[in-house]
């Protein structure tokens, strides 16, 4: 049925991390970054930048596009992914869809740094630019604690640390006003967020899935997993029963609801069977990054709707 929401860059993107994250709205700023300069590589050891800031950037990783563009150094981004859809970024040349992009292209570009996800690609890519003396930096996001120093290591990586102080001050200010809109004398609802169906993949505790549920006044079903990212069985979400089931956005309305419908497992589901289905796009459910908030609202959005059924 429905592949993993974005495909594989979102795989690339869930990482493991034991984290237990609190509302996002009560920590603390993030710290800049270790050191001066000091960032990891993605196998997670540290790698010095010696010169910022940098001026030529090739990001592989759509969130830290993102915040690139918002830090307003979009000029110095020189090449794109597939899925970077920024005007501002339309005329660069795409790497492709951004998990494995070639070496020498890149190389072609001379690039102060390459942003990477910390994944296999990554590593790869990294090690074929080794002759090209090219450093390949990674941001890990789990949650939503990753999501805001991952913001302050890149003000840091190209010198706007100020702009990104303010942009997570109107992140935690957006996601603190959808976290007191909750009625929190009223038990959540379950929900089910489904990152792949076949076999079903969700979202566990730690991670900014779980927290984004939270935050759209819901209540993660499988909120009790330690793994961030589990495979889980037929069975186990049956006995479960989540109230609403969250996925990404298919190629026309209610397509979703009708594959879920098509399938053994799925269609037995209550929630299935009442239409209580929310398709969020998938570049706001896929992505940790500057458009949480609003993955929130839509959410939220999808709630006060009601059943996808008896809509007119």
């Amino acid at each position: 049925m429905t592949s993993r929401i974005a495909g594989a860059a979102l795989v690339a993107a869930l990482v493991a991390c034991d984290a237990s994250p609190r509302d996002i709205a009560s920590r603390p700023a993030a710290p800049t970054a270790v050191g001066t300069g000091q960032f990891e590589d993605p196998e997670g050891r540290p790698i010095t930048i010696s010169q910022l800031p940098v001026r030529r950037i090739v990001s592989t990783m759509q969130t830290a596009t993102e915040w690139l563009v918002l830090l307003d150094v979009a000029d110095r981004i020189v090449a794109r992914t597939d899925f970077d859809r920024q005007p501002q970024l339309a005329a660069l040349p795409s790497i492709g869809g951004g998990l494995d992009p070639s070496p020498e292209a890149i190389a072609a570009l001379t690039p102060d740094v390459i942003i990477g996800w910390r994944s296999g690609g990554s590593v790869r890519l990294q090690r074929a630019l080794e002759p090209f003396d090219i450093p390949v930096i990674s941001l890990e996001t789990t949650d939503t604690a990753d999501l805001l120093r991952n913001l302050a290591l890149l003000g840091t990586l190209v010198g706007r640390e100020q702009r990104a102080d303010s942009l997570a001050r109107v992140l935690r200010g957006e996601l603190a006003a959808a976290r007191a809109s909750c009625d929190h004398g009223k038990p959540p609802a379950s929900a089910m967020l489904v990152l792949w169906s076949d076999p079903p993949m969700t979202a566990g505790s730690g991670t900014w899935m779980h927290e984004l549920l939270g935050l759209a006044c819901l209540r993660n079903a499988f909120g009790d997993l330690v793994a961030p990212w589990p495979t889980i069985s037929m069975e186990a979400i049956s006995a479960r029963q989540p109230e609403w089931i969250i996925t990404s956005t298919g190629d026309r309305a209610g397509q979703r609801l009708a594959e879920f419908r098509g399938r053994s497992g799925w269609r037995d589901l209550d929630a299935v069977r009442a239409g209580r289905i929310i398709e969020v796009p998938g570049d706001l459910f896929a992505r940790a990054g500057p458009t949480l908030a609003e993955a929130v609202r839509e959410i939220v959005r999808g709630v006060r709707r009601g059943p996808v059924s008896s809509r007119p």
